[in-house]
């Protein structure tokens, strides 16, 4: 896992705002919105759940940090992305280099979506 395997909402807020780089947040550009089939790509991620857990942090990209990391752990766990660039994307996720995951996201997508099945 690249991130601890936390299921508890309320706890991986927590890690994910103590965890990542959030001094940096104006500086980074917004994530892409959400994709219409999100629920599919991450079964355990709960919007409505994440949204307020993370209300009080006044970050509001950090709902999709958390997204990104359940999706890193989920690749990891079905064997679609491997130790050697697992530090990679956890890094580009850490730092808020939303374009740098995205465009991995976009290259994995369809092999995590069969790894699923």
């Amino acid at each position: 896992m690249a991130f601890p395997p936390i299921y508890n909402t309320k706890e991986i807020a927590d890690y994910v705002r103590g965890s990542f780089v959030w001094r940096w947040r104006r500086a980074s550009c917004l994530p892409r919105p959400f994709p219409e089939d999100f629920h599919d790509l991450c079964p355990r991620f709960s919007l409505s759940e994440f949204e307020g857990a993370t209300a009080d942090f006044w970050l509001p990209k950090m709902v999709q940090a958390i997204f990104y990391a359940m999706l890193l752990n989920k690749a990891i766990k079905l064997g679609v992305v491997h130790d050697f660039s697992n530090e990679g994307r956890k890094s580009a996720l850490v730092g808020l280099r939303w374009s740098t995951f995205e465009v991995w996201m976009s290259c994995v997508d369809h092999v995590l979506r069969e790894a699923q099945l």
